[in-house]
């Protein structure tokens, strides 16, 4: 049985092979761009992703497909390992949400399949969980 640390590194490993295939690369400065960029092919330009990320234009819809396929993978390890709350529980951590009060960006960060009640029920436990440890640290 797999736990959300194994799959999650699965997963960014998949991720770190995908970026290395299209060649994508992330640039801040004018001297990185030239420094980072990867050849193109005869008549292909450079796109923006945002966040400082950029790839030829000929490779995006290959990494668009490389990343649904990833994602549909890691979705699928969580179901056969059971580990959705886990999941949940990761992410609210990841996103401060114990300390916010907010699961809003949990939410977002999740998508839409997973529920507001679903991350609500995790956060209680999970909270509840923290709350009777610091009782006994006392």
């Amino acid at each position: 049985m797999k736990t959300i640390q194994d799959i999650k590194k699965e997963k960014q490993d998949s991720v770190d092979k995908l970026i290395t295939e299209v060649g994508m690369f992330f640039a801040f400065s004018n001297e990185q761009f030239v420094k980072n960029k990867t050849p193109l092919s005869e008549g292909d330009k450079y796109v923006s992703i945002g966040a400082g990320g950029y790839m030829a234009k000929s490779k995006v819809d290959d990494y668009l497909l490389g990343i649904k396929e990833i994602n549909k993978q890691y979705k699928l390890a969580l179901k056969e390992n059971k580990l959705r709350k886990q999941n949940i529980a990761y992410e609210l951590n990841n996103h401060e949400a114990f300390y916010t009060g907010e699961i809003d960006d949990t939410l977002q960060h999740l998508g839409e399949d997973y529920t507001r009640e679903e991350v609500l029920e995790v956060y209680h436990t999970e909270r509840r969980k923290q709350i009777l440890k610091e009782e006994k640290t006392v």
